[in-house]
């Protein structure tokens, strides 16, 4: 395996590290990054945004990120063929072709092209060989599910060989839009790979390029609640002064509020009501998408095709690579040049209903340039390194249009450049036959910039004078570079960050079968910027130190291999999503650095081989985490509250966070599966069952100041339960003959046998706001066969 960028036995590693082959792969029924949950412990990955499909939102050991915007790092890293994947919409890549996946837990700063503060995941695909060889696999399940992947290695020339990977995924949605009759979460997935290697005298090199296309006509997004208080509050005083000329509902007289709230119930909570979550459509919703609007006639024809559309989702990314080994005498010279392009671009209906309360277009853009070299040997018998440096460019756009009861789309636009450099090394030391040391340092240079281009309504000028904005007109960013033109309207950020990563650790042979390992080690998750509310300030890089030990084992003649680690981690300028007063603004939601946190687990994983035939595996991670009390804190405006005046803004009452849990933090995680093969007659028998259980997550916790009335105490209160999702277990089998000659296998599999009803994640952040929380229901139970020949 590859976990520490030399080639080393899992069993000597000094690092929690689960690593899973091609055949693995197919046998745990591992189709996307998303797959591997089931795999590994302490690793959750969950799907659903409040923007478009495809995102991969990982979180190895409590660290994680739920704001995937190009200002913002993931606390996992995804390589594939050693480059490195900067965005998480490419996380739910299809893998095809995969000699490996290596899932790596703790800080990874030292010596990955780009520092992490969570984990790492690292894909690896297959190289091509000088065989000619190849496969084909099909599959056909419920759901109208099809599934072809076909690969091809073709000798080119001596020492020249190509690898050629196809393959696509069809399958409609697990339920419908009851609206529309559209299918929501369906799949369409076309991925392609190419590789091409040529082995010199001392020296190699393989060039790539991949491909995935991925689309679907709506999330699996479900309303999960209604705070009807928050929508008759905001929408009461337009109903009555379109009624009765007046704006207070209280002042109108009985009968003239029943009309009142007889048109919003009509327009709003009926259909917001009748689209509730529930057991009975537990896969259907009643999205439409954006609603027409007779005020969009005078915008742009681009713009106006934008009203009355149904939920989307586009995902294409594709990438280039070039690696170059070169012997060097006693050294070695790598060398991972890489291009990445990701192209997103969705509309998502938050609130899942015909009610039209929240719709959302949004996408990005980018393209990622980096270098990677690394240069490692012997300096004596006893001491080795690897040292290096990388250097990446990003470039691109993202953009969110949101049209809120069914006005004009709102637009926030962002250019966005970033830049990183680092320089690495690592040293181990042979001090004894038994008995190592190895000690790291990394140093990262960033720079984060964007260019905001905010606007209340899409399609009208700049400059255009818009009632109820900050500045009078239609630009809306609070700092402009130039004063508003009809075509300007730009906000400038620039930040640089600075910061080290280290690590240090001793590892001992205790005997042939018997590993033990202590190490510490730093990193840091990159600053950057909230894009969406202009005139914040930047976040900082966040920050983390750990230490781990760890023992692996292999007993009773290698029938058992049991590997566990303990670790505490310590995290500080926490990079934590908070409600608050900002001033040009009001109250939004944004990102910065507050608080201090612990986490702390410990991971078991196991292998056993009771009798011939028969091979079991299981892993068990139990982790919990706590805010340093006093360190992290919001403030909320209360008007009479008597709360002192803080950087200006009367009422600023000073809440501590720091008892709230903390997210996508499972305290329980099991994976177990058991595997029997049988010998019939020249084929082979295989029958394989998996139960993977993951405990209670949260998503969004919040908290009220004391100053609070009793009714908003109760809405936060709610926010809190509608802010988690309880835990869940699901039961996977495949049955699978084998035959020698011609190489075949027939199979059958099931997923979510029970066809058990569970939720992958929970989004209730806007409940108090706009009166909302959604939830993302997971997979319904599929079933297939398959057939592969290999040749």
């Amino acid at each position: 395996m590859t976990a520490r960028r030399t080639e080393e036995n899992l069993q000597t590693t000094p690092v929690a590290v689960t690593a899973l082959g091609e055949a693995s792969l197919v046998e745990a029924q591992v189709k996307d990054v998303a797959d591997l949950q089931r795999t590994a412990p302490s690793l959750v990955i969950s799907k659903g945004t409040a923007g478009t499909s495809g995102f991969a939102l990982v979180a190895i050991r409590g660290q994680g990120n739920l704001q995937p915007i190009l200002a913002n790092d993931p606390a996992v890293g995804t390589y594939i063929d050693g480059v490195y994947v900067a965005r998480p919409s490419v996380g739910l890549t299809d893998l095809q072709d995969i000699q490996r996946v290596e899932v790596l837990r703790g800080p990874q700063g030292t010596l990955f092209g780009r520092n992490t503060t969570g984990g790492a995941i690292n894909i690896i695909s297959n190289d091509p060989t000088d065989q000619f060889e190849g496969q084909v696999r099909g599959e056909v399940g419920n759901f109208d599910y099809k599934s072809i992947q076909a690969t091809l290695n073709i000798p080119l020339a001596d020492n020249l060989s190509s690898r050629f990977n196809y393959g696509f995924r069809q399958r409609d949605g697990f339920g419908k839009s009851l609206t529309t009759g559209r299918d929501i979460g369906n799949l369409d997935s076309h991925f392609a790979r190419g590789k091409v290697k040529y082995e010199g005298e001392g020296w190699d090199i393989t060039l790539s390029g991949d491909y995935n296309k991925m689309k679907d006509t709506g999330q699996n997004i479900q309303l999960k609640a209604v705070n009807e208080a928050v929508i008759n509050g905001s929408l009461r005083p337009g109903f009555s002064n379109a009624f009765f000329g007046t704006p207070n509902f209280a002042s109108l007289t009985p009968a003239q509020q029943a009309v009142v709230q007889g048109a919003i119930n009509g327009l709003y909570l009926n259909p917001l009501n009748a689209g509730l979550h529930s057991k009975d459509n537990w896969w259907d919703n009643t999205a439409r998408g954006t609603l027409p609007n007779a005020g969009a006639a005078a915008l742009p024809a681009d713009v106006q095709a934008l009203y009355g559309v149904p939920p989307f989702n586009n995902l294409e990314v594709y990438g280039f690579a070039g690696t170059i080994n070169v012997e060097l005498g006693g050294l070695n010279l790598k060398s991972i040049t890489a291009y990445r392009h990701n192209m997103n671009k969705g509309l998502n209906d938050t609130d899942a209903t015909a009610a039209g309360l929240l719709a959302t277009f949004s996408g990005s853009t980018s393209e990622y340039y980096s270098q990677e070299l690394q240069l490692s040997g012997d300096i004596t018998d006893a001491l080795s390194f690897i040292a290096g440096g990388y250097y990446g460019h990003e470039k691109g756009d993202e953009y969110s249009r949101s049209q809120i009861f069914g006005g004009l789309l709102r637009d926030s636009t962002a250019d966005i450049t970033n830049e990183t450099f680092g320089l690495f090394a690592q040293g181990y030391y042979q001090i004894t036959d038994t008995l190592r040391t190895v000690a790291g340092f990394r140093y990262t240079w960033d720079t984060r910039d964007s260019v905001l281009h905010n606007r209340q309504v899409l399609g009208l000028p700049y400059n255009a004078p818009v009632a109820g904005t900050p500045t009078g007109i239609n630009c809306t960013v609070t700092n402009p570079d130039t004063p508003p033109t009809a075509d300007t309207c730009n906000q400038t950020q620039n930040a640089k960050f600075n910061y080290p990563a280290w690590t240090f650790g001793l590892d001992w042979q205790a005997s042939d079968d018997v590993f033990v390992y202590a190490k510490t080690s730093g990193a840091a998750k990159a600053g950057g910027w909230n894009l969406r509310a202009g005139g914040l300030p930047a976040f900082k890089p966040e920050k983390v130190m750990d230490v781990e030990a760890g023992l692996k084992a292999d007993l009773f003649d290698r029938r058992v291999r049991f590997n566990t680690a303990i670790f505490h981690t310590w995290k500080k300028d926490n990079q934590a999503i908070v409600n608050s007063f900002v001033e040009g603004i009001g109250v939004t939601q944004y990102i910065q650095n507050n608080g201090k946190a612990r986490i702390w687990g410990i991971e078991n994983e196991l292998t056993v081989i009771p009798w011939e035939g028969m091979e079991v595996n299981a892993n068990l991670s139990l982790m919990d985490g706590k805010y340093k009390s006093g360190t992290f804190n919001e403030t909320q405006v209360i008007a009479g509250s008597g709360c002192p005046t803080i950087n200006g803004v009367a009422n600023s009452c000073v809440v501590d966070l720091s008892d709230l849990p903390l997210i996508q933090l499972p305290k329980t995680q099991l994976n177990i599966s058991a595997k029997q093969t049988f010998p019939v007659g020249e084929a082979e028998l295989s029958i394989q069952g998996n139960y993977a259980y993951v405990s209670k997550q949260y998503f969004n916790q919040v908290k009220p100041a004391d100053q609070q009335s009793d009714a908003v105490k109760a809405q936060y209160a709610r926010e809190n339960e509608l802010g988690q999702i309880p835990g869940y277990g699901l039961f996977n089998a495949r049955v699978a003959i084998q035959l020698e000659n011609p190489n075949i296998e027939f199979a059958g599999f099931m997923r979510n046998i029970a066809n058990k009803k569970y939720n992958v994640r929970s989004f209730s952040d806007l409940y108090r706001q706009l009166g909302i929380a959604a939830e993302y229901a997971g997979d319904a139970r599929t079933w297939g066969i398959s057939m592969a020949y290999k040749f």
